[in-house]
């Protein structure tokens, strides 16, 4: 079905001479690459609406999508695994954050680890995907991203923290662990 539509956004731009015929295979790839993020993007918001943690779903995307795309990390086989994949990442990261907020004294347990997850993923990102190897301009480019973000992302959790603390920080910190874990996986050829 993604090929499909795929397919047809692609043919939609030949046909209106917006791109040749030439660039059909690299269309339908960024094609294949947009619908599979928005619709798993849909998805985990759509699940966060109706179990009552959108506002989590929302943190994970914005702590686990950004940060994601630079620094690389495990590839599923097919989009279809990458979309169970991710949904299930993204209610892990709200289940543990959940059970985190609940015991006592963990915030600090989980301050450092934010801290030990960044520093990993600063020194291993970007994770080349054995499929997709990656140009070295765009390598270096893609370490500056993930730098530039991992720093972002550790000021908005500071700043969250000082005015308010509760469970939707944790679920931006589970994420950046989540992150970790994947150029992690991807690291050891998963």
């Amino acid at each position: 079905m993604l090929r499909a539509i795929a397919e047809r956004c692609t043919q939609v731009l030949i046909d209106h001479r917006t791109i040749s015929s030439e660039m059909r295979n690299i269309y339908i790839y960024g094609f294949e690459l947009f619908w599979s993020t928005t619709f798993c993007i849909i998805s985990i918001l759509a699940l966060g609406a109706i179990f009552g943690y959108l506002s989590m779903a929302v943190m994970f995307l914005l702590f686990f999508i950004p940060v994601r795309f630079p620094a690389g990390g495990y590839h599923a086989k097919s989009y279809g695994r990458c979309f169970i994949l991710t949904n299930s990442v993204a209610i892990a990261c709200v289940a543990v954050s959940r059970l985190l907020w609940s015991i006592e004294n963990a915030e600090w347990i989980m301050w450092i680890l934010l801290l030990l997850s960044l520093v990993y993923i600063w020194i291993n990102s970007p994770v080349q995907s054995a499929g997709h190897p990656l140009r070295p301009e765009r390598i270096s480019k893609n370490r500056i991203y993930a730098h530039v973000l991992l720093g972002i992302e550790l000021v908005i959790l500071l700043l969250f923290r000082s005015i308010d603390n509760s469970c939707v920080i944790y679920t931006g910190i589970v994420a950046s662990w989540a992150v970790a874990i994947m150029i992690a996986l991807a690291k050891k050829g998963g």
